[in-house]
């Protein structure tokens, strides 16, 4: 059958392989298989690439390191692979998509704001008046009526040829505004398997959404009245974004609408390019960051979803580090406490490396008390000791922020293996002390119970020092003969861990 296949001229092919499926299926089951056909997959012509990223064939993409390398990887390919190899060729271009995206976004911004503003500026105060009443009864409308390509286009016409600025009220319990507006007619579709909401309806909302945006960038700032506060846009945005699922609906089920997906994450990164451009007061782009952070999920399976929550977070805590020397309110380091433990909860390593090499957070890092919770969630269970077994071997040292209590927290717990690859990776914590004066020997000795024989030989092996005394002047060998710690001499002296110049009394 392959052989009949591949007899094939390339432009049949090139007909074919889009109805084999989705783009991965697609290089799943073809790529490795020859030379030829490795071509063909990668040629820009079948823009197998661009529809594995939703957006139209483009030059500048194809032109771009990102693809060229990524194309000449799956060129080289000579065996069959499997769909985590296949998905870390591709990631790259996830990457490189939203990058570019966020980038020519922000261009948008500029160039239909400034269209915009160049206009209003030449309207009367009648004229103003006039023409954004024409405007908000025109939105409001959209309660009754479904929305039409004609609709996006009196409202086009309105906001960028006519100067109107929509206004909205977000004070109003039972008002409808830009977020009710969001909500209802688009994040609420965020499960949605019904294929009616073509792919061009999905894009005309996103166009519409822009375009008041850019009539008046506070329109982010309505907000949607749950209980006895309110949240505003950009919350909505991430809940979905990161949740994958509507605040009001507590959806079961694991699908994602992917086309809607994408197009939330276009605009929420045209939400932030607009509130970095058009706002003159300092924006809350630290406020957004602790919101994306409390609400990063466990990795998701799929390879945009996943790519995409990484990308944006890092979009945000690049702009954040602009504004690093921020000083840091009681607030924030109650959420960051917060956040650490959902980390170590969702065994987010892939952020916890990245958060631990930024400048937004190194303050944080010092100032929250973190570490006697989230050792406990991390040695709750396998999983959670190998999650900290390699934030020891990578030397996460902000995460793992020595505010001398580390050392003391696994000595407690009596955590054996973690405490030999912590000494081992950090010789110099074999000296550190409580403040009582107890170095780890002398800690695990008079704060510590039960069986602890094995953990004080191999501190001893490291080198602790048998002669440094406490704040009490108790040494290594005066703690040893208390009474508490009768049967952990003996055990000492039967394993040899003690040499004969210490006399047990029975």
């Amino acid at each position: 059958m392959l052989c009949t296949f591949e007899t094939l001229p390339d432009e049949i092919l090139m007909i074919i392989l889009p109805y084999c499926g989705h783009v991965v299926n697609i290089f799943h089951t073809f790529l490795g298989l020859n030379q030829r056909l490795n071509q063909i997959l990668i040629d820009r012509r079948l823009h197998l690439l661009t529809d594995f990223l939703h957006v139209n064939a483009r030059d500048d993409y194809y032109n771009s390191r990102i693809f060229q390398q990524v194309s000449r990887q799956l060129l080289s390919i000579n065996i069959s692979l499997d769909e985590e190899k296949l998905n870390q060729l591709l990631q790259p271009l996830i990457i490189f998509h939203i990058q570019l995206k966020y980038i020519e976004l922000g261009c948008e911004f500029q160039l239909y704001s400034e269209k915009f503003h160049s206009v209003r500026q030449q309207l009367t105060d009648d004229k103003i008046i006039k023409i954004d009443n024409e405007l908000k009864e025109k939105f409001h409308s959209i309660t009754q009526t479904p929305l039409t390509m004609q609709y996006i286009h009196d409202i086009e016409h309105l906001v960028l040829t006519v100067g109107a600025r929509l206004i909205c009220n977000d004070d109003e319990l039972c008002g409808f505004n830009f977020s009710k507006f969001i909500n209802d007619q688009f994040l609420a579709h965020i499960k949605d398997t019904d294929e009616k909401n073509s792919f061009l309806s999905i894009n005309s909302y996103l166009k519409l959404f822009k375009i008041l945006i850019i009539s008046n960038p506070f329109l982010l700032n309505n907000k949607d009245y749950v209980g006895n506060g309110g949240l505003d846009v950009i919350y909505f945005l991430i809940y979905t974004l990161y949740q994958l699922n509507h605040f009001y609906h507590g959806h079961s089920s694991t699908f994602v609408n992917m086309k809607y997906y994408r197009a939330i994450v276009d605009l929420f990164l045209f939400a932030i390019q607009c509130r970095k451009q058009a706002y003159n007061e300092h924006y809350d782009i630290r406020k957004i960051m602790f919101e994306v952070l409390q609400l990063i999920p466990e990795i998701n399976n799929d390879i945009f979803i996943q790519t995409a929550q990484r990308e944006i977070l890092k979009i945000i805590i690049d702009e954040c580090n602009i504004i690093s020397n921020q000083p840091v309110d009681e607030y924030e380091r109650y959420d960051f406490q917060r956040i650490l433990k959902n980390l170590v909860k969702k065994q987010r390593l892939d952020i916890i490396r990245y958060i631990d090499q930024c400048d937004a957070f190194k303050e944080l890092f010092k100032q929250v008390n973190y570490s006697r919770e989230c050792i406990d969630i991390m040695t709750g269970n396998r999983s959670g000791r190998q999650l900290l077994g390699q934030i020891f071997k990578e030397k996460l040292l902000n995460f793992l922020y020595f505010n001398k209590s580390f050392i003391f927290i696994l000595l407690d717990k009596k955590e054996r293996k973690l405490i030999k690859q912590l000494l081992e990776l950090f010789p110099h914590l074999i000296s550190e002390v409580d403040n009582d004066g107890n170095d780890p020997l002398l800690y695990i000795c008079l704060k510590v119970y039960g069986c602890r024989h094995r953990i004080i030989e191999h501190l001893i092996k490291m080198g602790s020092d048998l002669e440094r005394k406490n704040i009490q002047g108790q040494n290594f060998m005066a703690a040893l003969q208390l009474q508490r710690n009768r049967k952990l001499l003996k055990t000492l002296y039967e394993k040899e861990i003690i040499k004969n110049d210490i006399q047990y009394v029975n």
